[in-house]
Parts: C-alpha cells; structure tokens; sequence
C-alpha cells in the first residue's frame, strides 16, 4: 500500500475494548463532492424584504469544485410550510433607541430649591390666633406606639401646646400682663359625615396682673391673678368645594375663682362662610362673637391668598396675618409674618371693698413674627409686637372705661 495511504490510517487507543494500539482501522478514500458551477439567482425574499435587481456574484469554479444551484438541488429550497419569524428589532421603542442603564458618569441634576420642598397650599392656616393652632391639616407622626394610642387611648394629646405672651408696663397709667396658654386637641374624624372631622380643644391660661395704680385710679382696680378655662369646637366643610362654613364655639369659665357668678360662663365663636373666587384665592364673611361687657359680636370678612407656596396672605378682620416663607435651616421649615388682632378678654372678679364684678380688657395687638415646622411637625413660634387701644371696662361702669397707655408685646408658643 502507498505510504500515503498509511499516514492516513488512524490509529486510537480503545479503552472500551475496540480496537488496540496495534490494531489499524482501515481508511475509506478521499473523494472531494463534485459542485455544479453557481447559477446567478436572484436574492430570496424574507419578512417583505427585496433588494429589487439584486444578484449573486459569479463564484470562480476552482478546479475539480462545483457549488450546487437550488434548483439543481431541490432539498436545499426553502420549504413553503417553514414558519417565516420576522427580524428582531433591535431599537423597539424610537422615542428611546438606547439603553436606559447610563455607565457613564452621573448625569447633572439641577439645585435644590433654596427654601426646600414645598408643603402643598394649605387652607385655612391658623397660626396664632386664638385657641392657637399652627396649622389646620396636621397630622400625627407616624410613631411606633401610634396604634396603642388609636386603639386603647382617646385621643386628648394629639397636639398639645403652649403659649406664653408678656405686655409691658411700669408705669401708674399702665397695665402688665404675662399669660401663659395649655391647650390641646382631640379629633373626631368625619363629623356627622361631612368628611371633616371635629377639633375639640380644651384649655387652660393663666394671667398674672399687674396694674393700673390703685392709689392714681381708685375705682380700676384689678385682682393679681385671673384665671380663662374653655372648651373650644372647631368644624369646616370640606375645603375643596366651591362654598362652604367655617364654624367655632367655645364654652368657657372666666374668673379670679374668688367671683363663680353666672357672668363668668361666656359663650364665644364664629360663623364664617367662604367662596372659593380661584385656585388660590377663598373669600370670607361672617360674624364672630364675644359676650364682652361693651362689645358682643364682631363683623368678619377678608380674603385668604396662597398665590404659590411660600406666600399665605389672610387679609382678615378681626385677625390678619401676612406670612411668607424663608429658606429651610436643616430639617426645619421658617416663615416669616406680621399681622394685627383684637386682643383681650373678659372675667367676673371681686373688687377691693368685697363687690362682684366683671371687666373687660380690649386692646389691639400688632405683631412681627417667626414660626418654624421641624421633625415630626413640632411647630414654634417667636413674635414681638405693639399694643394699643387698650383700655379697661367694668359691667358696673361700662360708659367710663380708663385708657391705659400702649405697651410693647414678647410671644411665643410651642406645639407638638
């Protein structure tokens, strides 16, 4: 046999019992497939796609080589049942054509805004007007014990806080006053289905006396000490509508505990009714009443704007506020105000030679102020401000009041 022949012999290592490493399989010859010579056929169509003119190259037949024509070999033509898949594509969506996922380095993201996130526009907005309450959409914090306390406790702390005001004076014809304010709320949600619940908020406040001199106005004369316990109710409809009624009564006892007459329960409120005039405009009217010795009832009326939001402009009489917001300090958020209000109240008390009486105190109160929301909504206050048209009225002289001189006014106040 031709040494050819033998070099192609392959020899293999049978470790299953086959042939051994003497053992010489034979070699069936080499023969190289005869090709026909390439016919030009036009391209095949696939998914719609057609190239028009297109045509094959003509191959170079190399010698002893022919390349088969489809139609010569008819098993190489598609099969008409062979399923036809369309061509992926590969940028599905044109509005996006690459990838989402960036390896590149971070892509810019504009500033914070200076005065942090914006709370959304909140209405109506308390502050610190009567019965205090800074904000009228609050929530209670998310805490770990918050179920015990829905569950097995009423709901008498949900915002407790205090106030404390200071009214200068020092002189025969003045009068100084230092009150401090306990307070807190219990919520009743979805008050007789009106979908807004009922703020119940009693409350308790302090007044320490000091003037005007007895000796320079005999017949003004004031205890040291008066006491104001209430009971405030506090309902609004829904502020999304068009129209709706923004609604308080507050019962109370107002006393130096030394006098318990009848006078001494006074009953006080409001009834305001409001129009939504824009987005961001509501409008108010409405009465709110006093049970004072020479003044009863009040007329309200005004207008509340929150054109963006750090702007809340209540434009409203007996109390208005103007406040905007500053850029955040940390965690908390600041607005800055100045507003007016009509201050003062009114108590049964025993007078020097043993007789009951009742007297009002009326001033009006303007104020420049701070107040800052931080974690968990714990809420603060700091105003400084001016008071005066104040005066002194007692139920048995109620056509001679005595002025006493404007003072300068400290508040502040802390709820959780």
């Amino acid at each position: 046999m031709p040494a050819v022949s033998l070099a192609q012999r392959v020899q293999l290592r049978d470790f299953f019992g086959g042939a051994g490493p003497s053992q010489q399989l034979p070699t069936p010859p080499l023969t190289l497939p005869q090709f026909p010579q390439a016919q030009p056929q036009a391209f095949p169509t696939f998914d719609g796609f057609a190239p028009g003119n297109l045509q094959l190259p003509q191959l170079t037949q190399p010698p002893g080589l022919t390349l088969p024509s489809i139609q010569q070999n008819p098993s190489l033509s598609p099969s008409p049942s062979f399923p036809i898949f369309p061509r992926a594509n590969p940028f599905p969506n044109p509005a996006q054509p690459f990838p989402t996922q960036s390896f590149g380095p971070p892509s810019f993201q504009p500033p914070a805004q200076p005065f942090g996130q914006p709370i959304p526009n909140r209405w109506p907005y308390e502050g610190t007007g009567s019965n205090w309450l800074p904000a009228a959409d609050w929530t209670w914090p998310q805490q770990a014990w918050a179920g015990f306390r829905d569950q097995f406790l009423p709901r008498v702390l949900e915002r407790p806080r205090a106030r404390q005001t200071w009214i200068t004076g020092n002189s025969d014809n003045q009068l100084e006053l230092n009150e401090i304010e306990l307070a807190t709320t219990l919520t009743l949600p979805n008050f007789l289905g009106s979908t807004q619940p009922l703020r119940v908020s009693p409350g308790f406040i302090f007044h320490w006396i000091d003037g005007p001199d007895s000796t320079v106005h005999p017949n003004f004369d004031l205890p040291s000490r008066m006491y104001s316990s209430y009971l405030s109710f506090d309902h609004m409809t829904d502020p999304k509508n068009q129209f709706g009624l923004e609604n308080n009564l507050t019962i109370g006892f107002y006393s130096d505990f030394h006098n318990y007459s009848s006078d001494g329960l006074r009953l006080t409120g409001k009834l305001i009714g409001w129009n939504r005039i824009n987005d961001y405009t509501v409008g108010k009217l409405g009465v709110e009443y006093l049970d004072r010795v020479d003044l009863k009832i009040l007329p309200a009326f005004g207008v509340y704007m929150a054109p963006n939001p750090n702007i809340r402009w209540d434009l409203y009489f007996p109390r208005t506020k103007l406040a905007h917001r500053l850029p955040n300090a940390g965690d908390y958020e600041i607005w800055s105000y100045v507003g007016a209000e009509y201050g003062g109240g009114s108590w049964v008390l025993d007078r020097r030679d043993g007789t009951g009486d009742q007297a009002d105190i009326n001033d009006v109160r303007s104020f420049l102020g701070f107040e800052w929301m931080g974690p968990r909504r714990v809420t603060g206050f700091f105003e400084v401000g001016y008071v005066f048209q104040r005066e002194i009225v007692y139920r048995s002289a109620p056509n001679n009041p005595l002025k006493v001189e404007d003072a300068f006014m400290l508040r502040s106040g802390l709820a959780f």
